[in-house]
C-alpha cells in the first residue's frame, strides 16, 4: 500500500512533464534532432563516439534543469507545503519527481539508441552489464545534483539561473554535444571538474571497450551520495 502512492503520484507527474512542449522537446527531441544531423554524415565511428554525450544529454537536461526547476515551483506555489501535510509520506512525494525524471530518462535513452542502432548504424555495447551500471550511477549523480540545487536556492529563478550555469558548460565541455578530443585543451580542463563529464567517460568505455572506468564510477557515486546527504539535511519544504 506504501508504494501506490509513490507510483500514482510518478504517474501523475509524467503526466504534467508531457503536457509541456518545451520540457519535451529538449529532453527527448533535441537529442534526436541532433543525432539525426551527425548521422546524416554515414560515419559510424563518429555515432558510436558521440552516443554516450547524448545519452548523458537527456539525463542531465531532465535532471539538472527540470527537476531543480520543478522542486523549486512547488515550494513557491506551496504545493510541496500542501502535499506534506497530506497523508502522503516525505519520500514518496521527493520520490516521484525522481522517479519521473528517472523514468523520462530512460525513455530518452531508448530511442536515441533506437534510432542510432536501426538508422546510423550504432555499434552493440561492448558489455551491456557495465552500461547500465555506469549509466545508473551517472543517474543517481545527477539526480542528486538537481535534488540539492532545488534544495539550496531560494527561489525558481534562482534556481534557473544557477542550474543554467551548470547545465551549459556541462554540456558543452564535459563530450556531451562534441567528443572531449575535439575540444581545446583549456575546455577540457574546466571539464575535468565537472562531474557530468565522468558520466560520459564512464559510458563510452563501457560502451566502446567494454570496460570499467574506476574513476569515473567513484565521481560519479560520491557525488550523487555527498549532494543527496546535503539535499536531504537543506530541503525545505515551505519558501522563506
Amino acid at each position: 500500500m506504501r508504494m501506490r502512492p509513490l507510483f500514482v503520484l510518478t504517474r501523475v507527474e509524467c503526466a504534467l512533464f508531457l503536457r509541456e512542449p518545451a520540457a519535451v522537446f529538449f529532453t527527448i527531441a533535441m537529442p534526436l534532432a541532433l543525432l539525426s544531423l551527425n548521422g546524416a554524415t554515414g560515419n559510424r565511428q563518429y555515432i558510436d563516439a558521440i552516443i554516450a554525450g547524448y545519452l548523458v544529454y537527456v539525463l542531465t537536461t531532465s535532471g539538472v534543469m527540470g527537476l531543480a526547476e520543478t522542486l523549486a515551483d512547488y515550494r513557491d506555489k506551496g504545493i510541496l507545503r500542501r502535499m506534506r501535510v497530506s497523508p502522503l509520506r516525505p519520500w514518496q512525494i521527493l520520490g516521484s519527481h525522481a522517479l519521473m525524471n528517472l523514468l523520462i530518462s530512460v525513455l530518452g535513452a531508448a530511442l536515441l539508441i533506437a534510432v542510432a542502432s536501426t538508422f546510423f548504424g550504432l555499434s552493440r555495447p561492448a558489455s551491456i552489464p557495465l552500461v547500465l551500471l555506469v549509466s545508473a550511477a551517472a543517474a543517481c549523480c545527477i539526480l542528486a545534483l538537481g535534488f540539492l540545487l532545488g534544495s539550496v536556492l531560494p527561489t525558481v529563478r534562482m534556481t534557473q539561473a544557477v542550474a543554467a550555469a551548470l547545465y551549459f558548460p556541462s554540456i558543452f565541455v564535459s563530450g556531451v554535444l562534441l567528443p572531449r578530443e575535439a575540444l581545446p585543451e583549456f575546455a577540457r580542463q574546466i571539464g575535468d571538474v565537472i562531474p557530468v563529464t565522468y558520466a560520459v567517460n564512464g559510458i563510452r568505455a563501457a560502451w566502446a571497450h567494454g570496460v570499467l572506468d574506476g574513476t569515473a564510477l567513484v565521481v560519479l557515486l560520491g557525488t550523487a551520495v555527498i549532494g543527496t546527504v546535503i539535499a536531504l539535511r537543506t530541503f525545505r519544504w515551505e519558501s522563506r
